[in-house]
């Protein structure tokens, strides 16, 4: 067998090891453009950070893992890994979000049910 066909399986794992850490990266942008949101181009400076970054860091892995050689199964694992975690991340954050907003608003509740019987006893 030829040495790039049994380097493979190392090229897939990496691949969509970097496909996960850029969506990652995705994230953290967004979170310091929502952090930034005064500042008008904040949302469009940080995705081209992240989308540069995601760039440089699919080549340097392609370069060293995979010899340089782009072959199209290396976007198809990178892009599955990188829509993969960027689904599981949106479905996580929102249910994690609401969770805390819903046992916020529980406690808010409780705290004036208990003011209310406060009132009556007095």
């Amino acid at each position: 067998m030829l040495y790039p066909s049994l380097n493979q399986p190392l090229v897939i794992a990496c691949t969509f090891c970097i496909g996960i850490l850029s969506g990652l990266i995705f994230d953290g942008m967004g979170l310091l453009a929502k952090i930034c949101k005064k500042i008008k181009f904040a949302n469009i400076f940080f995705d081209f950070l992240a989308v540069i970054f995601s760039f440089f860091l699919l080549i340097f892995v392609n370069l060293k893992i995979n010899y340089g050689q782009f072959r199209f199964y290396v976007l198809i694992v990178f892009f599955t890994a990188f829509f993969l975690e960027r689904a599981l991340s949106n479905l996580l954050t929102k249910k994690l979000f609401y969770t805390i907003v819903n046992k916020k608003i529980k406690e808010k509740s409780m705290e004036k049910k208990s003011k209310k019987n406060d009132k009556k006893i007095v």
